[in-house]
Order: structure tokens, then sequence, then C-alpha cells
């Protein structure tokens, strides 16, 4: 499998799993989440996920997916960015903050 499979068979995987979270969410909660995509001033971008709900104050569910060129400054200081500075990266951020103070929140990310 060459690279750019590899990059868009992972970017696919975290939609397909930001979509997985969000029905579950939605579930249940019996609210729906609205969206709204961004770019990043490189390349790509990502899309939000934001619900606020009965049982959720605030869920956010994101994927990102982005790709450029570090500054000749900073590629110094990544590894294995030293020569051509070029970086791609994907990944999901979930957090969820609920209604009840007895109930708590979560927050994690992940990312190829």
């Amino acid at each position: 499998m060459e690279i750019e499979e590899k990059k868009d068979l992972a970017s696919s995987w975290f939609r397909n799993l930001r979509d997985q979270f969000c029905k579950e969410f939605e579930t249940l909660d019996g609210s729906s989440f609205e969206r709204t995509k961004w770019n990043h001033s490189g390349s790509g971008g990502g899309e939000i996920s934001l619900m606020k709900g009965n049982i959720f104050e605030k869920v956010g569910v994101n994927v990102s997916t982005v790709h450029g060129k570090f500054s000749s400054k900073f590629k110094k200081q990544i590894p294995g960015a030293r020569k051509s500075g070029k970086f791609w990266a994907s990944g999901i951020s979930v957090v969820a903050h609920m209604n009840s103070p007895f109930i708590p929140s979560f927050h994690f990310n992940t990312r190829f």
C-alpha cells in the first residue's frame, strides 16, 4: 500500500469513528450535532461536531487532517523534519461536559 493510500485510510477511519461517536451521543441524549468545517492555514482542515443537549452541557467530536511545511527554525526542533520540514497529521478529539455535576467530564485525543 502506498503512503497516500495509508493517509486516506487513516483520515477516513477518523471520520468514520467520529460518525460512530456522534451517533451514540445522539442516541443517549436525544439531541443532534451541528457540524462546522474549517481550513488549516497550510493545507487540509477538519470538521467540528458540537452538541448541546439534555445530558450533555456540551460535547465536541472533532476531526482534522492537515499537512504543510514547518518553518526553517521550527523544523530543526522536530525529529525527522530537518531535511524537508514537511508534515502530515490526522486525528480525532472528543470532549464531553455533562449537565450534572455528579457525572465526570472527559477528554481524549488520538492522531497519526
